[in-house]
């Protein structure tokens, strides 16, 4: 996240650079093209970090319904408890689930 901060604070002094009379066509043109690559960069950490919350619930939600599996098998007082997790399953499936579509069409 320092590397988002780092890049946010570049794009923010180019775009107040960029207002600045005195540049010329070509130093103009050389900063655009410097903040464009910036959003890319910037684009490419986010869609990362998402993907890997993405493999991670994934790989989490994976182990719960191991243990949901296990609680079912056990003593009545502990087989409560999966209907519970399940729950909490089911909503961090969906998250992963939308995180990843949204990611696929590019709203991320």
């Amino acid at each position: 996240m320092n590397a988002l901060k780092q890049i946010r604070d570049a794009v923010g002094k180019i775009q107040v650079q960029l207002n600045d009379p005195s540049l010329t066509d070509p130093e103009k043109e050389l900063l655009s093209d410097t903040l464009d690559n910036l959003y890319d960069q910037e684009d490419a950490i986010e869609n990362t970090a998402l993907q890997a919350l993405v493999d991670r619930l994934n790989v989490s939600n994976t182990e719960l319904q191991d243990l949901i599996t296990q609680m079912q098998k056990a003593s009545a007082k502990i087989s409560a408890f999966s209907n519970t997790i399940k729950t909490i399953m089911n909503i961090t499936g969906d998250l992963a689930q939308a995180t990843t579509k949204a990611l696929g069409a590019g709203f991320l």
